[in-house]
């Protein structure tokens, strides 16, 4: 099923296998590791921001009390992201692996053990639909979601993977399983796939928020609308655009990355 754009898909190829295949000299090689790493630092930090907008985060949070809530925060979607790439399998995960990443996303709400699946029907400020009925989650959504998953990881394409990544991160923000941290965890398992094939995350600045929401919206509504019409062949407008601006989102980190290497 096509997500993206051909000539976006064929733009973000061509630059993965050129950082992939360059032989670097050790000063390059350095430089784009902490790019690589200062890449994915930033998407943690905004990644917190995303959700808690008036925080305003520095990249070098003060030590203040006023600041402990946000550096644990950030903290935990670090400690979340170690952990998910030391222990991510691609075809031999479970729904167990979601909630133990949930559980670190929000160790205080999970009284530092694995997540349990929200008891309650919920509604999302600001979204068009509403997440599944509770009972629906153990039932349907979360097994439908962890088998889904492993099918599309089993390919081994680079544009598959990438896509594999962002279902991920749309589904699990749909299903919305958890009383909260759902955003941070989805974003954070797209993130922990997309390591572990050393393709770099996506930076969702905390001022495209409005943007990034209101594809996620979209791609929610028209994936609820596709599947209820019965017709599962070929992707909804809605998800095109999620997909879309995730991808591009990493295209712009691949291009971070080939910056530091030297002609």
């Amino acid at each position: 099923m096509r997500y993206l754009p051909e000539e976006l898909a064929n733009e973000m190829r061509e630059k993965y296998f050129f950082l992939k295949n360059r032989k670097t000299h050790e000063l390059e090689g350095q430089c784009r590791k902490l790019a690589y790493k200062r890449i994915i630092k930033n998407a943690q930090i905004q990644s917190y921001e995303i959700e808690n907008p008036h925080s305003k985060i520095p990249f070098s949070v003060s030590r203040n009390n006023k600041k402990k809530t946000i550096r644990e925060g950030i903290k935990n979607i670090e400690s979340a992201f170690a952990w998910g790439v030391s222990n991510f399998d691609p075809l031999n995960f479970d729904e167990s692996f979601v909630r133990e990443l949930a559980g670190k996303i929000y160790p205080s709400l999970h009284y530092n053990t694995i997540a349990q699946y929200r008891r309650d029907n919920v509604r999302i400020l600001g979204a068009s639909k509403i997440p599944p009925d509770s009972y629906k989650i153990i039932l349907r959504e979360i097994p439908w979601f962890v088998e889904s998953l492993k099918q599309q990881l089993s390919d081994n394409e680079f544009i598959n993977r990438i896509n594999a990544a962002i279902f991920a991160h749309l589904h699990l923000a749909r299903i919305h399983p958890f009383e909260d941290g759902n955003g941070r965890t989805a974003r954070t398992f797209q993130d922990v796939i997309l390591t572990h094939y050393q393709i770099p995350t996506p930076l969702i600045s905390s001022g495209e928020r409005h943007v990034y929401y209101s594809c996620l919206d979209k791609a929610v509504i028209d994936w609820n609308e596709k599947k209820a019409s019965g017709f599962n062949n070929g992707a909804s407008e809605g998800e095109s655009l999620f997909y879309t601006f995730i991808a591009g989102k990493i295209n712009n980190s691949l291009d971070q990355l080939a910056s530091k290497c030297k002609d």
